[in-house]
């Protein structure tokens, strides 16, 4: 799988081989990471609230299983963050689980089950008309991290590679969750991949973001795994940890998953925001700072326990 170039220099990363890109001009280039965590992903759009409230550019997002969905319908298909916040407190758990009941029954009471879904139905049919080349919101790359069980390692699509998975292929194989939804099995040529969930192998894929594929020079990463520590970070990281009691991977309360995008509004707070604002000021580049590891642990921001 390769990246389209003009460097030409060609070179293998942990999800495929691509191309390296020439430097941007831009000092700070931004991706945001979002992780896996099935439901308490909503907390993802919180976070995303906050950064464009506070005019922070996203230049690139980069995304995987719950990440994936909320990536791909706001920098894809062009959703606003009011319509995802919509869509978070319409949502329930039972949506998920007989949208699953409806694909293991192969579709045969489509008719019947729909309107069980909520608004599962009609945004896949939004999906399926999204690409990785046409991008919203000023984002101008999108990457999505599959699982492939042919090979028990990641596989990584995104803007500009030169593949022939589609966006909808890619998204709804990276929220597959295990023994919820059958693995997608997609052809790139000859090669056959078997693609389910991509937090089997990279929950939270900041390699990806960092890649020359996509050109993350800083990296905020929205983190709603249920489990899982925040590592040692560098000074152009910003890692964020919503605090969720009410939401787990597959439950959330009664009034749905609005609760969930509270508490990423929450983890992205003045902190996490001065340190991101700091990226962009020319008498204090990020980029120059120089920390030791624990002091790069202790800027981690982490509001979970």
């Amino acid at each position: 799988m390769h990246r389209r170039s003009n460097a030409g220099e060609t070179f293998t990363t942990g999800c495929q081989t691509v191309e390296r890109v020439p430097d941007r001009s831009e000092a700070v280039h931004v991706g945001v990471v979002l992780s896996g965590g099935g439901l308490r992903g909503a907390a993802h759009v919180g976070v995303l609230r906050q950064l464009v409230r506070h005019n922070i550019r996203i230049d690139a997002i980069v995304g995987v299983s719950a990440g994936a969905v909320v990536g791909a319908y706001y920098a894809a298909v062009g959703l606003t963050l009011d319509e995802l916040i919509g869509d978070a407190e319409a949502f329930r758990a039972r949506h998920l689980l007989t949208h699953s009941l409806n694909l293991h029954l192969g579709a045969r009471f489509e008719h019947r089950l729909e309107r069980w879904c909520g608004v599962i139905p009609d945004r896949l049919r939004q999906l399926e008309l999204a690409s990785f080349d046409r991008l919203h919101h000023g984002v101008q790359r999108l990457g999505i991290v599959c699982h492939d069980l042919l090979v028990g390692r990641p596989r990584c699509f995104g803007t500009g590679f030169d593949h022939r998975v589609t966006l909808n292929q890619a998204v709804r194989a990276s929220a597959s969750i295990p023994h919820l939804f059958t693995p997608i099995s997609v052809f790139d040529g000859d090669e056959q991949f078997q693609l389910t969930d991509g937090g089997v192998s990279d929950a939270v894929p900041l390699g990806f973001a960092r890649d020359p594929s996509i050109g993350a020079t800083h990296v905020i990463v929205s983190d709603c795994r249920w489990r899982g520590r925040v590592p040692a970070t560098d000074s152009n990281t910003v890692w964020i940890r919503p605090r969720m009691v009410h939401t787990g991977t597959l439950w959330s309360p009664r009034h749905g998953l609005r609760a969930a995008v509270r508490d990423g509004e929450a983890a992205a707070g003045e902190e996490v925001l001065a340190r991101i604002a700091a990226w962009f000021d020319d008498s204090a580049p990020a980029s120059k700072a120089s920390s030791t590891p624990s002091q790069h642990r202790a800027r981690s921001i982490e509001t979970a326990r």
